[in-house]
C-alpha cells in the first residue's frame, strides 16, 4: 500500500525562496544606504572613489548608483564622472523638517537627564521676550523646582532664555531684547543691557548659562541652547534646583551635563 502525503500549500512565497531573496534585498538596501551616506560627505565623487570609500566592488556600486539615479536620489555629471546626492533625497529628507517636533524628540533625553541628576529638567522655547516651558521631568525630591507646562519666564532673567540669547547672532539678540529697560525680579536680575551682554559672551564661551536666583529667590538653574541645522537656537534644556542642592561646586558638573545633553538633542533634531 502506498502512503499518500498531503501537502497543504500556504499562500505567499515559499519559505526557503522567500528567506533567500529577502536577505539579498536587505543587503542591497543596506549597501544603497551606505552609498548615500558616502556621497553625503562630498560635493561629488567618481565611481572608483565611491567604491573605495564604501569598500564595495565597482560593478556593484555602479549598479546601485544607476538605480538610485533613476529614482532621483543621486545625480551624475557625465562630463566629470562625478556622482552626488540628488534632489529627490532632499525632498524626502525635508519632510522631516516639516513634521519634527522638538518636545517629542526630547522626551526620552529629558527623562534620562532628570534621572541622572535627580533634579527637574525643562525644555523651553522662546516666544518674543518670554520663554515658554513645553516639556518637563520633575525631580522626586521633597523640595524641588517646579514650573508648570505652558508657563512663561522673562528671557533675560532665566537660564534657558540667556542660553538662547547667547547662541543668537548680535543682530537677532538686539531684536529680541528690544530697547526697553530690563525689568527687575530679584536683587540678582540683570537690569543693565551692557552687563547682560557681557554675561552672554561668557555663556557662549562656557557652553551653558546660569540663573543665580535672577527670577525666583532660592532657585538656581543651568541651561544650554538647542540649535537647528543653521546653528540658530530653537530652544533650551535646563536643570533647576533649590540653591541648597545647587551650590557653586555642583554647578560646573550640572552645567557640563546639560551642555552635553543639549548637543545631543541638537544632533537628534537637526542632524548636526
Amino acid at each position: 500500500m502506498t502512503d499518500v502525503v498531503t501537502t497543504i500549500r500556504r499562500r505567499g512565497r515559499p519559505a526557503n525562496a522567500g528567506s533567500t531573496e529577502t536577505g539579498g534585498e536587505v543587503q542591497s538596501l543596506d549597501r544603497a544606504i551606505a552609498l548615500l551616506e558616502v556621497l553625503a560627505l562630498s560635493d561629488g565623487m567618481t565611481l572608483s572613489e565611491v567604491a573605495r570609500r564604501a569598500e564595495l566592488p565597482t560593478s556593484t556600486v555602479h549598479r546601485l548608483l544607476t538605480t538610485l539615479e533613476r529614482r532621483g536620489l543621486v545625480g551624475h555629471e557625465p562630463a566629470s564622472g562625478h556622482w552626488m546626492v540628488g534632489l529627490g533625497l532632499f525632498r524626502i529628507g525635508s519632510t522631516y523638517l516639516r513634521i519634527r517636533k522638538l518636545p517629542e524628540i526630547a522626551r526620552t533625553l529629558i527623562r534620562e537627564l532628570s534621572h541622572a541628576v535627580d533634579e527637574t529638567v525643562n525644555l523651553s522655547l522662546i516666544d518674543g521676550p518670554q520663554l515658554i516651558c513645553v516639556a518637563q521631568m520633575e525631580s522626586h525630591a521633597a523640595v524641588r523646582a517646579f514650573f508648570r507646562i505652558g508657563g512663561t519666564l522673562p528671557i533675560h532673567a532665566s537660564g534657558g532664555g540667556k542660553a538662547i540669547l547667547a547662541a543668537m547672532n548680535a543682530e537677532a539678540r538686539r531684536a529680541w531684547l528690544g530697547n526697553d529697560s530690563l525689568p527687575r525680579f530679584t536683587e540678582h536680575t540683570h537690569v543693565s543691557r551692557r552687563a547682560l551682554q557681557t554675561e552672554l559672551t561668557t555663556i557662549a564661551e562656557r557652553g551653558y548659562s546660569i540663573d543665580d536666583e535672577e527670577h525666583t529667590p532660592g532657585m538656581r538653574c543651568v541651561a544650554a541652547a538647542v540649535l537647528d541645522e543653521w546653528r540658530e537656537p530653537v530652544g533650551a534644556l535646563s536643570i533647576s534646583a533649590p540653591t541648597v542642592r545647587m551650590p557653586p561646586e555642583r554647578i560646573t558638573d550640572l552645567g557640563a551635563r546639560v551642555g552635553a545633553a543639549a548637543r545631543r538633542l541638537t544632533m537628534l533634531y537637526s542632524g548636526r
